[in-house]
């Protein structure tokens, strides 16, 4: 199957990572009131929360890719062209 058969799906889970990424950032104090800058701590927690859900995501798009090669050889009837296959691991 080529890559671009998954791509909806993919799009699908990288817009969740976000979503959830973007909920986890919500949970620090952005409004300052607490006199601690919060934003290094919000950003590496919803890029950690992003990178969770997202990884999985991009893994099984990748596989869902094949693999195709072609083989020629010459010399004697013996030698044959040939082809393969495979998923991509």
């Amino acid at each position: 199957m080529p890559l671009s058969a998954g791509k909806p799906i993919l799009q699908a889970a990288l817009a969740k990572a976000f979503v959830d990424a973007m909920n986890e950032y919500k949970k620090f104090d952005q409004t300052g009131n607490s006199g601690v800058d919060s934003s290094v701590a919000a950003t590496t927690a919803a890029g950690a929360v992003f990178g969770a859900v997202a990884a999985p995501a991009v893994d099984a798009f990748v596989k869902t890719g094949l693999v195709t090669t072609a083989v020629v050889t010459t010399g004697s009837a013996v030698a044959q062209a040939g082809t393969g296959s495979g998923a991509v691991t």
